[in-house]
């Protein structure tokens, strides 16, 4: 059998990595079914009615200030009259505008709008998935001593970790196309049927699949990531561990320092901001140390900059491929018992 064939069979035959995408699955399927019931079609008598419930408020409303407007005016000469008497003497009474039809509207599903959301959501949930099994893919080979049989089948050493990486790779991006293509259809249902299709054109389904490019990108690059640390560390928890400590506490203590040194841009050195520079393309993050000398006539210009996914995408590939370097040149020099 070769070694790739033996790979892509051990990788389904572990029970983490089976029920870790199940329950990836179950995640997905409840929130999408709860995106189904939680929105509705507008129709025209969902339309009329809360047309008719804008137009009551703002009769309440008026019925209301002209009351007050009243009970101000009725207050006897050299008696304090009351704090709001201040507000509805002035004439700002309600404007009609303040009692819109679609404040009153149930909640919809627009495609269009609300799916590059949803990608995002759909990202965020496989790449947490995909790196503890990256890092158990490889991690528990070492915790359970196989990976030394299967150096005394194989002892290419290069070649084991190589083609353990590439199946890896491979099951990341079949199960992401896969659970993507569910997610998809099943937001595309909830927009047909409690919702809105309109304004898909070839550009926004151009759009979105570049976002969805994106999230692929992700969760495969965070399976990497947990495979490499896993190969470093020898065992699945060190990668977990190296992540809880990055993510909880590296980021707070990093984001407290950050402040206490008064560094410029605080933010672009955390990793929730340029998650989201990845997805969106493009995030700015302001400095809120700038200098006073830089308001100008008593107009100070916020001072902002942008991270964009370009940005993003080469620290972490830099990082990864630091630390696949470092995992294989261990690979080579260490024992393997």
């Amino acid at each position: 059998m070769s070694l790739v064939r033996a790979e892509r069979r051990r990788f389904f035959k572990r029970r983490l990595i089976k029920w870790l995408v199940v329950v990836g699955v179950v995640i997905l399927g409840v929130i999408a079914t709860a995106v189904f019931f939680d929105n509705q079609k507008v129709s025209a008598e969902t339309l009329a009615s809360a047309e008719a419930k804008a137009e009551a408020e703002y009769d309440f409303a008026m019925a209301d200030f002209q009351r007050q407007l009243k009970a101000c005016q009725e207050v006897p000469s050299g008696n304090v009259k009351p704090e709001y008497c201040q507000w509805v003497e002035s004439g700002e009474q309600p404007q009609r505008d303040w009692y819109r039809a679609e404040y009153y509207m149930p909640s919809t599903f627009v495609f269009k709008g609300q799916f590059e959301e949803m990608i995002v959501v759909w990202a965020a949930i496989m790449a947490v998935i995909a790196f503890v099994i990256g890092a158990s893919f490889v991690g528990a080979e070492w915790s359970t001593g196989s990976m030394s049989s299967l150096l005394t089948w194989r002892p290419k050493r290069m070649s084991v970790l190589g083609t353990k990486l590439a199946v890896l790779v491979g099951w990341l991006t079949t199960i992401a196309v896969v659970t993507g293509g569910l997610w998809t259809a099943a937001l595309w249902a909830t927009a047909v049927y409690r919702g809105s299709t309109a304004g898909m054109t070839p550009g926004t389904w151009q759009s979105l699949g570049l976002t969805g490019l994106r999230g692929l990108g992700l969760i495969v690059a965070i399976g990497v990531l947990g495979f490499a640390l896993a190969t470093l560390g020898r065992h699945t928890g060190v990668a977990l561990g190296v992540a809880l400590a990055v993510v909880v506490v590296g980021q707070v203590g990093l984001t407290i320092l950050l402040l206490m040194l008064r560094v410029p841009y605080p933010e672009m050195y955390l990793i929730p901001t340029h998650l989201q520079a990845w997805m969106s393309k493009v995030v700015q993050v302001s400095n809120p140390f700038a200098n006073p000398a830089d308001c100008m006539g008593g107009q100070c210009v916020e001072q902002v900059k942008s991270i964009t996914w370009q940005d993003t995408g080469s620290i972490t590939l830099g990082a990864i491929v630091v630390l696949l370097v470092l995992a294989f040149w261990q690979m080579r020099r260490r024992d393997v018992s």
